[in-house]
């Protein structure tokens, strides 16, 4: 297995000791696995903060991890009042510094795509679109919270979030830390007309208003 990890700063987020780690269960996360469990090598992406979970999992296996901290992003902690698409893919393209030629089977979002501003998700999507292709498939959260379609509400600075990582086919470890950027909770409506790259194919309720969602190639 190798393993690329990729981060801009540090980013701010300290374990919060009022909360401890948890372990969660999954109910697309074993759906994703059944899908890749038959590919010869896989490339996962994984735009969280890094986990060792995540790493001991995969640990064996013919699988490269590129992970790249997308929380430290300049446009997921301070993005500018005014940004086009165009203007945030080049700086998306910029941070991800991904080989030309590799695509991705799985990325892991988990909750990062909601501290992007609409802008920003739009051009990540874009960013990606010559790494994935038919195969790919997606993970993440969505929120319950509901905006207004092309509105950015309920923006918090200093939002406790969580680290993610893969504990077993089944199981999910959350930890909790504190982001410095604002979290946007966009509405599937919104994934659905800024994030064209990829489609959600499935959603479920996983717990404390969370959902759980699966990507397809869009």
């Amino acid at each position: 297995m190798s393993t690329l990890l990729r981060r801009k700063r540090n980013d701010g987020s300290a374990p919060v000791p009022a909360r401890q780690t948890e372990t969660v269960t999954s109910r697309l996360l074993p759906v994703l696995m059944e899908r890749i469990e038959s590919r010869d090598r896989l490339h996962v992406l994984d735009l969280g903060s890094g986990s060792q979970s995540t790493l001991n999992f995969f640990a064996g296996r013919n699988t490269a991890i590129h992970f790249v901290d997308l929380f430290s992003a300049d446009l997921a902690v301070e993005p500018p009042d005014e940004l086009s698409t165009a203007e945030a893919c080049e700086q998306l393209v910029q941070y991800l510094r991904l080989p030309e030629d590799l695509v991705f089977d799985v990325c892991m979002f988990w909750d990062a795509l909601h501290y992007l501003p609409l802008a920003g998700l739009e051009g990540l999507s874009r960013a990606l679109v010559p790494h994935i292709n038919s195969r790919t498939l997606g993970y993440g959260f969505g929120a319950l919270a509901r905006g207004a379609r092309g509105e950015e509400r309920d923006g918090q600075a200093g939002n406790q979030g969580c680290r993610y990582g893969i504990e077993d086919q089944s199981h999910l470890k959350l930890t909790p830390v504190e982001r410095p950027g604002r979290y946007r909770a966009h509405t599937q409506q919104q994934f659905d007309e800024f994030f064209p790259a990829m489609s959600i194919q499935k959603a479920t309720l996983l717990q404390e208003g969370r959902l759980e969602l699966l990507f397809t190639r869009g």
